[in-house]
């Protein structure tokens, strides 16, 4: 099956909005005050993807891209994608008070950061236009930083519970 300009930023924009709402839940059931301003962060830098998708549409709306036919985007969409990326913070929220919670959340956001990152690498190497390249090079490599960022973020947080 095709895959269309829609389909695919409708996803991207999606993953954002979804990690915008993720961290900023977290955030707001957090005690401890390091990991709620860590989470905020968080939920700001995913707006500011957002932001960048919303542009990326109104920018070329449905202008054919070169993505169309790539199998494996296509596979990986269908594999990644049967459920959300950020999960529903509903599933983690009681258990938030507690360290395995926050480490819980931790987890998940690093799935999360690794699968987007993977995404848009994807769609950097599926697309032929310039300009959406270049976004999606920042994309991916924001996503990367996230990740980085959320591991360290783990380690201190293991590091100064001990």
């Amino acid at each position: 099956m095709d895959i269309t300009n829609q389909e695919l930023l409708g996803i991207s924009l999606k993953i954002e909005s979804d990690g915008k709402r993720f961290y900023s839940e977290l955030s707001e059931k957090v005690a401890d005050p390091k990991v709620r301003d860590f989470f905020k962060l968080m939920s700001r830098e995913e707006a500011l993807h957002e932001k960048q998708f919303k542009r990326l549409i109104e920018l070329k709306g449905l202008e054919r891209i070169s993505w169309e036919n790539n199998p494996s985007l296509r596979e990986f969409i269908d594999k990644e994608f049967q459920t959300d990326i950020f999960p529903p913070t509903k599933e983690i929220i009681n258990q938030i008070p507690k360290i395995g919670g926050i480490l819980k959340a931790l987890e998940l956001a690093m799935d999360a950061e690794r699968i987007v990152g993977e995404f848009f690498r994807l769609m950097h190497d599926s697309c032929q236009d310039i300009e959406i390249k270049t976004i999606l090079t920042i994309l991916e490599k924001a996503e990367c930083e996230h990740l980085e960022r959320v591991k360290s973020f783990k380690a201190k947080f293991l590091n100064d519970d001990n």
